[in-house]
């Protein structure tokens, strides 16, 4: 079996699989919403208490690990770590506390995993792979089946809301400064001509989804979302705040502070791209590194 544990900005996940003759398959899942984004200071450093956090449930996925008799482990870690000032400090403080050793993704690293991972059931030969995390977002543009820019930008759901927003949910002025930020961002990136499909990776994503499906009454197991229709639902929860919470409370309460965010990151990618359509995907960054790196 194979064990990967992520650690992100804003959950920390261990994830078991089983090789086949042919793939990966899925054993089980093991998550915690750490929420490591908001324990970086104003130095951008990642506070005793954060470190402490990612110690706990590191030292927790240890025990599952030890318990099921896993061999083969790999722990990564995103922008969570990636983008603090203290990386080092981090990362020895988890081998002394835990012996485990974790490797640091770069952004494109990351984007590239998510990108393997996204595209390994999907007919989709051209698009962008979006992958909306707690402290960065990455995505790839992909035609031919062949990527052509993999980026990562410093924005994601949980920084975003630790930055900009102050209270719950964001305000008229709070949105337009997160819009304006990821516009910023994405000016820099690419040129790339858009009208492709949007392959959604991670946890915001998949949120998103639950909401959009319970918003228009579809299956559970429905992953495919109109863009015209997402930006209908973005504008009902930015205009009633009631409806807001109630909704997130019933479908996501976890993600009761960070959906707004994210799901403006998303929209804004959709308007500068004109995207039309986002295709849901299961497997992302831990099962494209267990592809592209380990069982291949």
């Amino acid at each position: 079996m194979y064990g990967i544990i992520d650690i992100g900005s804003n959950s920390m996940r261990l994830s078991c699989f089983k090789r086949t003759e042919k793939d990966l398959s899925y054993v089980f899942h093991k998550k915690y919403m750490a929420g490591l984004a908001s324990y970086v200071t104003k130095k951008n450093l990642l506070s005793e208490r954060g470190i402490d956090k990612a110690v706990e449930i590191l030292t927790d996925f240890k025990k599952i690990i030890s318990s099921v008799g896993i061999e083969n482990v790999s722990i990564i870690a995103t922008a969570s770590i990636r983008n603090v000032n203290n990386t080092e400090e981090i990362l020895e403080q988890i081998k002394e506390r835990t012996g485990l050793d974790v490797e640091v993704l770069t952004g494109k690293e990351e984007a590239l995993c998510d990108f393997v991972g996204a595209t390994h059931f999907t007919k989709a030969s051209e698009g962008i792979v979006v992958d909306i995390g707690g402290g960065s977002t990455e995505l790839v543009f992909f035609s031919d089946s062949q990527v052509e820019e993999a980026v990562s930008i410093p924005y994601g759901s949980l920084n975003m809301y630790t930055k900009h927003v102050t209270k719950l949910f964001p305000k008229k002025k709070e949105i337009h400064e997160i819009q304006s930020l990821v516009r910023k961002e994405l000016e820099h990136i690419s040129s790339w001509n858009g009208n492709r499909v949007i392959l959604g990776v991670g946890g915001t994503s998949r949120a998103v989804c639950k909401l959009y499906n319970d918003f228009y009454d579809l299956p559970i197991t429905n992953r495919k979302i109109s863009c015209d229709k997402l930006s209908k639902l973005l504008e009902e929860l930015k205009d009633d705040k009631e409806f807001c919470m109630r909704k997130l409370l019933q479908i996501i309460p976890e993600r009761i502070h960070t959906i707004l965010p994210g799901l403006l990151i998303m929209d804004e990618i959709i308007r500068f791209y004109d995207c039309k359509e986002v295709e849901i995907s299961s497997w992302g960054v831990r099962e494209g590194y267990l592809i592209d790196r380990i069982t291949s």
